[in-house]
């Protein structure tokens, strides 16, 4: 019978085969068919995948959008009635900005996100991104209110550095728990310029002097002169400024009258705006109305 079983394969004769060829193009035709249904599946997997990757690389591009935004400060201290105003960097055309205040009866914020303190505590004011009427960022602030400075002083009157030095200008300020920061600036940034905080910069030798003040007016005054290297290792060595000015022909500049002198004990003074030029006194309140710290014009 095995015998008959091959015979009939080799022919083609018997039930329900027609021919040896037949066989053969039926089998042909399966393995194209099961070649182009993995053909197609291998495409749906690759087309799914790239969808995938479409909708994550947009997801991924919506975060870094959110993130651009950001405000000038993160954290921010302001004196009883005064005032501070917010930005939001990095808006694009169709964006606009809604305020909110936490606490409106500590602080309130205008639609142009100035914040103005109106009681001593602390809340958190709201910054929202608007893009086509939907929320698409919220920023946040956390504001301080206390009081006012009253008075200030420097802990040294006068300094010397060498051209290129840096030195932290401290400030003592009443009352301890005022939440203002003084103003600094340099009568002659050509020979010493000073920061935000107060760390003086020697540029070149020469004198001038630096000011710390604040809102009420009240000031504290530090001489600062500024030797290059030959004079500062004289300096170091023993000798006065004065010497050395002395020996190299200089003329100190004019002294202020006694009751005026600068020392540790006494480095508070009223109004400075006599002893500063125009160009000082014009960077001075450009400077005051950014960082929310102006003098009264």
């Amino acid at each position: 019978m095995v015998g008959c079983d091959a015979l009939l394969l080799r022919t083609g004769s018997g039930p329900g085969l027609r021919s040896g060829t037949d066989l053969t193009y039926i089998t042909g035709r399966m393995d194209a068919m099961t070649k182009k249904i993995s053909f197609f599946r291998y495409i749906g997997f690759l087309l799914f995948f790239g969808l995938c990757i479409i909708l994550l690389s947009g997801n991924v591009k919506a975060s870094a959008s959110e993130n651009d935004f950001k405000l000038n400060v993160s954290d921010v201290s302001i004196i009883k009635d005064g005032s501070y105003r917010l930005k939001v960097y990095n808006l694009g055309p169709e964006q606009s900005v809604i305020y909110r205040s936490g606490n409106s009866a500590v602080a309130l914020v205008s639609k142009t996100g100035k914040v103005t303190g109106l009681n001593f505590g602390e809340t958190v004011i709201t910054a929202t991104v608007i893009e086509e009427g939907a929320a698409i960022a919220a920023l946040q602030c956390n504001v301080t209110i206390g009081p006012a400075a009253v008075s200030i002083k420097l802990t040294k009157a006068n300094l010397v550095l060498k051209e290129g030095k840096k030195r932290l200008l401290n400030t003592v300020v009443y009352p301890m728990n005022t939440v203002e920061s003084p103003l600094f600036y340099s009568k002659d940034p050509e020979i010493a310029k000073v920061s935000s905080v107060g760390r003086i910069r020697a540029v070149a030798a020469g004198s001038t002097q630096v000011y710390a003040l604040l809102e009420n007016q009240q000031y504290a005054v530090c001489n600062v002169t500024v030797l290059n290297e030959e004079d500062y290792e004289k300096y170091c060595s023993g000798m006065s400024v004065e010497e050395i000015l002395a020996e190299n022909g200089d003329e100190p500049e004019d002294e202020q009258d006694p009751d005026e002198s600068n020392t540790d004990e006494d480095s508070s003074k009223g109004d400075p705006s006599s002893t500063v030029n125009d160009n000082t006194e014009a960077k001075t309140v450009d400077r005051v109305t950014e960082n929310n710290t102006a003098v009264n014009e």
